[in-house]
């Protein structure tokens, strides 16, 4: 049975909508029955998530929240976990760390450089159970002639992918969606090779996860290939 990798937020995911352009949603926000304001939004703050890449850049979203998440560790981590960073093209950026002082709450995203905090909607995600196999989760590594991939796939379905090829390297966040037997690959606006998407299919049989992978470029090129991939203990 064949699925599409969807590098968008639906990995049978429960979507709670509360998107505008960041730009302009400086204001109230109700998550689980509380209301939260966002107060502010810094495209170049102090403090960046620790696993920020040389290929991105950081964005920090200032929260202001009620007493009642502030003193509970369980709904602070909810809504940790939920909160996302939206593409205008589906994508999603989940944060990298969080700071409190006082009322505030500052969330902190790292995204891939080239996209702007006016294209992002903030959003947040309610989790259903991902139904990702337990097999399927861990580190995995392949190659066909001169092309490597690797990735890593977690228990949510998302995971960053490395591709190399002789002396050309990338690397971005991926998606891969049980339910469709797809995984789509998180590609910023201004990539140097005018990549438009990386898409495919997989398939999973004695151990080895083969992807079918796709890249089409912005002139419409297309280029294909099968990767069998293993697990790297």
């Amino acid at each position: 049975m064949k699925k599409m990798l969807s590098l968008t937020l639906a990995l049978t995911l429960s979507l709670t909508l509360l998107s505008t352009a960041l730009a302009i949603t400086e204001g109230d926000y109700t998550w689980a029955g509380h209301t939260l304001t966002l107060t502010g939004i810094d495209s170049k703050p102090m403090f960046a998530p620790a696993d920020m890449t040389d290929d991105q850049h950081a964005i920090a979203v200032h929260l202001t929240l009620p007493a009642a998440i502030l003193e509970d560790d369980a709904l602070r981590h909810e809504l940790y976990e939920q909160a996302k960073l939206v593409y205008a093209n589906g994508v999603g950026y989940s944060p990298g760390a969080a700071m409190t002082k006082d009322a505030e709450y500052t969330l902190l995203f790292a995204v891939d450089k080239g996209t702007e905090a006016d294209a992002l909607t903030l959003q947040f995600v309610a989790n259903a159970a991902s139904g990702m196999p337990a097999e399927y989760v861990g580190q995995w590594a392949g190659s066909v002639g001169d092309i490597n991939l690797s990735f890593n796939i977690d228990a949510d379905g998302t995971g960053k992918y490395t591709f190399e090829q002789s002396s050309y390297h990338e690397s971005y966040d991926f998606t891969l969606a049980v339910d469709s037997e797809t995984f789509s690959v998180q590609i910023p606006k201004n990539n140097k090779l005018g990549i438009a998407t990386i898409e495919g299919t997989y398939t999973f049989s004695n151990g080895v996860l083969a992807l079918e992978v796709k890249t089409t470029f912005a002139n419409g090129r297309e280029f294909s290939y099968t990767v069998p991939c293993e697990r790297v203990e």
